[in-house]
């Protein structure tokens, strides 16, 4: 018997009689079995069935699985874009004293009185992120490309104000649909199967290298071989080995193997950062940030 992992629900497409929402967003629940209760009471607050679908998928223990399988379903629905959450972000939805009461940090209006979705919705991108500070106490710096560098423009709070950088945490992040079908075209290997299902959207930095081993066993299996051609498929080799190294995501943490093959050229996406959320603790809240 097979073991059953997590559970995974049915998009449910928004009515299509309201016509006030053009834009219409599903969130995304990958999370593990123990969840943070605010974060549950937040992601509860953004529900909105005139313009929200919602998704949960939680129990495998490596947790980009469960972002492989909702952003497969994602890909099946009519929807537009997708909210992905964390299992344990603080974020704001409107209510400015529930969001500073736990960020316990005063932060200003109108940046409290934000609702998230909305806000990253209203910048119009295809790709954009919360930016929250990592849970660890002593490198605590800001989940984006630039934040070990940016740290004390990062804890400033608050900018108004967006920024291009080379990827930002999956913690909050919107993705619009073009984003996956963009990474399927590029990377095929990465990408579903017959049945819309199995994409590695986020669990994989082997693409490249099975690019060129599909290559060059093609090309070896193409006339008869020749010294001249053993040694062009060793080199072929070599170059898979150099770009494999370049561009493996091992030791850099689960979320970069998504953001890093949007690096790569044939993606045209602008990558793009705004300080709007915060990491919860276990028994309470993470650094403070906005």
């Amino acid at each position: 018997m097979e073991p059953e992992i997590g559970i995974v629900g049915g998009a449910v497409t928004p009515p299509s009689s309201v016509a006030i929402f053009k834009k219409r967003v599903m969130l995304v629940c990958p999370w593990m079995k123990n969840v943070h209760p605010v974060t549950a009471f937040c992601v509860a607050q953004l529900a909105d069935k005139r313009r929200t679908s919602m998704m949960l998928n939680y129990g495998d223990a490596f947790v980009a699985h469960s972002r492989n399988t909702c952003a497969d379903l994602f890909l099946k629905s009519d929807l537009e874009f997708m909210l992905t959450v964390d299992d344990d972000m603080l974020l704001p939805f409107g209510n400015s004293k529930f969001f500073n009461a736990y960020m316990e940090y005063d932060v200003p209006e109108p940046f409290c009185s934000f609702n998230v979705l909305d806000r990253l919705m209203s910048h119009n991108k295809t790709l954009i992120g919360a930016l929250y500070f990592g849970r660890n106490k002593t490198n605590n710096w800001p989940m984006y490309g630039e934040g070990k560098a940016e740290i004390e423009y990062a804890r400033n709070a608050p900018h108004n104000t967006i920024k291009p950088t080379r990827w930002v945490a999956t913690g909050c992040l919107l993705i619009h649909r073009t984003v996956f079908e963009d990474i399927e075209k590029k990377y095929p290997h990465l990408g579903r199967g017959p049945d819309g299902m199995g994409g590695h959207w986020f669990s994989t930095s082997e693409h490249n290298l099975l690019d060129h081993v599909h290559r060059t066993h093609k090309f070896l299996a193409e006339g008869p071989m020749t010294g001249e051609k053993s040694l062009k498929a060793y080199e072929m080799l070599e170059g898979a080995l150099r770009d494999s190294k370049r561009q493996s995501t091992l030791g850099v943490g689960r979320m970069c193997s998504f953001l890093y093959v949007l690096q790569n050229p044939g993606i045209n996406l602008m990558w793009i950062l705004e300080r709007f959320a915060d990491i919860l603790d276990i028994t309470l809240t993470g650094p403070v940030d906005e």
